[in-house]
């Protein structure tokens, strides 16, 4: 059976993260967001099409041949069938938007039908059916989410049950991209945020709270303003930015200075990780079970995450690559494919950690895009190219890398990697003029298993610093190792890499050997306010733009400036 899992829509203003997802005999075989096609960040008011086709030509698929469409969001047209099932939420099915999503695709398809999901849903299957665990508690939590904003989940050997639903006025999601916005950070920048925070010292102002034995939120008594109550995602946001503006020093969205909110954002991410683990704490005694998914756009929390994991009482926690909304199309196309077909199970625990989704790239593409582009590169045979790349970087080099399919979601995972030595200052800055961030933000590294100990890290959380969503204390003593990539309140969000005979953990190998430390830093390969790179093209137009790019590696390739 042939599946796709779908999100984002071209008519309306408020969708992003646009994606899909090819789902062959119950079987994930590949994963685009729209993004990377059109190169527009988050793929707002985009439909997925380009990614569809993308994913289609890629693995020899004709439009004809696709049996079932699953959409991760409630969106079905009044006048929907509603098939009886046992999955929560109620489905919808319905052939009025199918020439809305995918304008030019829908007369090729095989269905004109699309299955209708609840978001929340979507973002639980995902994390469901991208881990090895049976039975599981599940966590999502986003901005908004069809009728809700916070869900907890338990599904029981592919049965999924619905335990309690939060209303939208009490959006984590919410509240965080608000004072990110009022940080004068931008409503897309909860990362850059959770940044600031660790420059900050905390008070006693926690801006919700969260009952586990009553499930009731409290806003703190002290908040003045128009205080959080809408059911409508503008008129929350700006009530938020009102309660900030109103309530919290400097008392303005307007300060030049990024440090003048650094107090005020400690706050908010002691908020959210005191309200994140007394939902977990909540959830755990509805269910007593001992794993927990986190999904939903607040799980890229890594500080949130690192708490949930050592605090929460549960003896697993586990995410995905993914767990922000592009990521729910792995979730529509696996409940499609559970309504229609054979029912798929969670990951077989002998499996990889599912990271790279993105259309193979074959050194043929990668020779026709540089003789395209008139640049000259040499070819080195695997142990030359890892020693090679190794020793640019002991000498401080930039170093674009980009090998195989790419990494799907937000975070570089070593396919689509801008990579440094962590043990000079003046490496962080130097990325830091790549991707035109501010000089205050942090670099995340990428270590195997000897790279932990030797900084004296907390050990890896398995499902958590696969994806780079946890966040690790580097010891003391250590720290100095890796400067560049140890932030103010030394910590990194480190991602754990097997050791391998090929990619990026055998490229850690050699810088081990070369520096006697098996870390890099590791950030997205691409400039400010643009997608990571998704094709050669592109890899060798960002070498070209940006000066402070050293070489780019495409194996078996080594592309140099000159």
């Amino acid at each position: 059976m042939i599946v796709l899992g779908l999100i984002g829509r071209p008519d309306v203003r408020l969708c992003h993260d646009a994606a899909a997802c090819l789902v062959i005999d119950g079987k994930v075989v590949g994963a685009l967001e729209q993004e990377r096609i059109s190169r527009r960040r988050h793929a707002q008011g985009e439909g997925p099409e380009d990614a569809v086709r993308a994913l289609l030509d890629a693995h020899g698929v004709h439009p004809s041949e696709v049996e079932a469409i699953g959409y991760a969001w409630a969106d079905a047209p009044d006048g929907a069938l509603t098939p009886e099932t046992d999955i929560p939420c109620g489905v919808h099915v319905s052939d009025r938007l199918t020439a809305t999503i995918l304008p030019t695709l829908a007369d090729e398809l095989g269905t004109q039908d699309i299955i209708f999901f609840d978001h929340h849903l979507c973002h639980a299957a995902q994390a469901y059916y991208l881990n090895p665990y049976p039975t599981a508690d599940v966590l999502v939590a986003d901005g908004w989410g069809g009728d809700g904003s916070t869900s907890l989940f338990h599904v029981d050997n592919g049965r999924f049950r619905l335990l309690e639903r939060y209303d939208k006025c009490w959006s984590l999601g919410m509240m965080y991209g608000a004072a990110s916005a009022y940080a004068r950070l931008g409503w897309w920048g909860a990362g850059k945020l959770m940044g600031l925070s660790s420059y900050g010292r905390t008070s006693d102002l926690r801006f919700m709270t969260f009952d586990a034995q009553d499930a009731s939120f409290r806003l703190d008594r002290r908040l003045r303003g128009s205080l959080a109550t809408a059911r409508d995602w503008d008129r929350l946001g700006s009530q938020w930015l009102e309660t900030y503006e109103t309530s919290v020093f400097p008392f303005t969205p307007s300060s030049a200075n990024a440090f003048d909110y650094a107090p005020f954002a400690a706050d908010v991410q002691v908020t959210v990780e005191e309200l994140g683990l007394a939902i977990t704490q909540r959830l755990r005694r509805l269910s007593g079970e001992d794993t927990l998914l986190l999904s939903g756009g607040v799980a890229l929390n890594a500080h949130m995450n690192r708490r949930i994991a050592l605090e929460s009482g549960y003896a697993r926690v586990s995410g995905t690559v993914a767990p922000n909304d592009g990521g729910t199309v792995f979730g529509a196309a696996l409940l499609a494919e559970a309504l229609l077909g054979k029912a798929p199970g969670p990951l077989s625990a002998e499996e990889p950690p599912p990271i790279f989704f993105g259309p193979p790239v074959s050194t043929r593409m990668i020779e026709d895009s540089l003789a395209r582009q008139g640049v000259t590169a040499r070819a080195l045979d695997p142990e030359q190219l890892r020693k090679h790349t190794a020793e640019s970087l002991s000498r401080g080099e930039v170093v674009a890398w980009f090998d195989g399919r790419n990494e799907f979601g937000p975070r570089a995972l070593g396919a689509r990697s801008l990579l440094a030595s962590p043990r000079e200052r003046s490496a962080l800055d130097r990325l830091n003029r790549v991707k035109g961030r501010e000089a205050w933000r942090p670099a995340a590294l990428s270590l195997t298993a000897d790279g932990f100990r030797s900084l004296g890290m907390e050990p890896p959380v398995s499902g958590l610093s696969d994806y780079m969503l946890c966040m690790h204390r580097v010891g003391e003593a250590e720290a100095p190792q890796a400067v560049a990539g140890v932030h103010v309140d030394r910590t990194t969000r480190g991602q754990y890499v097997p050791d391998g005979d090929s990619g990026f953990g055998a490229l850690l190998a050699a810088v081990g050997e070369d520096s006697g430390l098996p870390a890099v830093i590791n950030t997205s390969l691409n400039t400010k306010g643009e997608p990571m790179v998704l094709n050669p093209d592109q890899a060798v137009g960002l070498l070209t733009a940006s000066q402070d790019i050293d070489q780019l590696i495409m194996p078996p390739y080594v592309v140099s400036r000159s």
